[in-house]
């Protein structure tokens, strides 16, 4: 009698096995703003992702939204039912991560905690230096209204400047109504090509500034499997090194343009993440290791 049910459990975990591998896992992408949600780094390391899981997980379907989801939105999309297994990538927070269940891999390798300060023309020409972190706390510091990485400066003892939208922020600083206006450093560049038509413009070559803000895929905590598939696939992918060639791919260029390596480097901290589950460290991308 034991043997026969012994032989019953094995048939019906190999049925399971034979099943999820088989099901068909469907996704609905956040869509982005400003190109081809396909292009998008995103959406590429997620497709990487899947495809790495396939033999273990089955096939996918992989569908954008038609529209960008505003960012105030995000989590209430996820735990609604208004888009497939709604999907988006976002900087992590200890709101979102009690909100919902998350892949622990910094899908962009913590670039964007790097961040690098556009600045006046003026503020250029007549010189500073920074040679302490004295010094750079001398410095205002401009952010768009809401944005968490005002909190973040803020906590850190900066006197924080905000501005309404994004091209108002480009004149502010231009203008000298605050000193630094610091955005990803794989963000410059761009940024720079959009905006170098603002009068007095001018990008900070002295100094970059380091917080902790890996960017993670989010889910309902309806979804925990799918996020373990993702955050699996994830890791193989950075094992075999196809992420890393991915990740050089889309942010190697801007990088280079930033010349991280030739700047000062000023760590601050994260109040916003520090019950999130620390183990994505170990992932982070550093410009100066040798």
């Amino acid at each position: 009698m034991q043997k026969t049910l012994s032989s019953i459990a094995l048939l019906i975990s190999i049925l399971l096995l034979s099943t999820n591998a088989n099901a068909e896992t469907r996704l609905t992408l956040q869509a982005s703003y400003d190109i081809e949600t396909t292009e998008t780094y995103e959406y590429q390391v997620l497709q990487l992702a899947l495809n790495k899981t396939q033999s273990s997980y089955g096939k996918y379907q992989l569908s954008v939204t038609p529209k960008a989801v505003p960012p105030s939105r995000l989590i209430v999309e996820a735990n609604s039912s208004r888009y497939e297994n709604f999907i988006f990538l976002n900087s992590a927070s200890q709101e979102a991560a009690d909100a919902l269940a998350y892949a622990r891999f910094p899908a962009l390798l913590g670039i964007i905690g790097y961040r690098v300060a556009f600045v006046s023309n003026g503020l250029k020409q007549q010189g500073y230096s920074i040679d302490s972190r004295e010094e750079l706390m001398r410095f205002t510091m401009l952010q768009g209204r809401g944005w968490l990485d005002g909190d973040i400066l803020k906590d850190n003892g900066f006197t924080l400047k905000t501005g309404r939208n994004i091209l108002g922020l480009y004149h502010m600083v231009a203008n000298d109504r605050a000193n630094f206006f610091p955005i990803g450093a794989n963000q410059i560049q761009g940024a720079w090509q959009h905006f170098n038509h603002v009068e007095g413009l001018a990008i900070d070559d002295k100094v970059v500034m380091y917080y902790p803000l890996p960017r993670f895929f989010f889910m309902s905590k309806q979804n925990q499997a799918i996020i373990n598939r993702i955050e699996r696939g994830l890791i193989a992918a950075y094992d075999d090194g196809s992420l890393q060639t991915l990740w050089q791919k889309h942010f190697k260029p801007a990088l280079d343009f930033v010349n991280l390596k030739e700047r000062k480097l000023f760590k601050f901290k994260n109040n916003y993440i520090s019950g999130i589950d620390s183990s994505y460290e170990k992932y982070i991308f550093d410009p100066f290791a040798n």
